[in-house]
């Protein structure tokens, strides 16, 4: 795909994670993907994640040498965002995916 927009009513995309934080459910996605915008265009994610790339805090996974600082763009995806407005009218996925799935794997050699 040459346009990010083109995008735009896909199911369904399957990425590989780098860190999984076991104390909010983040995993942190660098963009290997030829369009960001992938991570938030679609309605699924499915994120495939190497079970020893699991920490406990966000704290260990900043400090974590797998999370690379010279990156161009990344983001840690929770899951669907979810926002209310002032007559309480609950959206989900307003902004990115309507669900995301995390897939632990057996350890690096499956991510790849």
């Amino acid at each position: 795909m040459e346009d990010a927009r083109e995008l735009d009513g896909i199911d369904a995309a399957v990425v590989g994670g780098v860190l999984g934080v076991a104390e909010n459910g983040a995993v942190w996605l660098p963009q290997r993907a030829r369009h960001k915008a992938l991570y938030f265009a679609v309605e699924s994610l499915v994120i495939l994640l190497p079970r020893d790339a699991v920490v406990a805090t966000m704290q260990d996974a900043v400090e974590d040498p797998r999370f690379d600082r010279d990156f161009g763009f990344g983001c840690f995806m929770s899951g669907p965002s979810k926002t209310a407005d002032i007559e309480q009218a609950l959206v989900i996925g307003a902004h990115g995916p309507m669900s995301v799935t995390v897939v632990l794997t057996g350890g690096k050699e499956a991510a790849r």
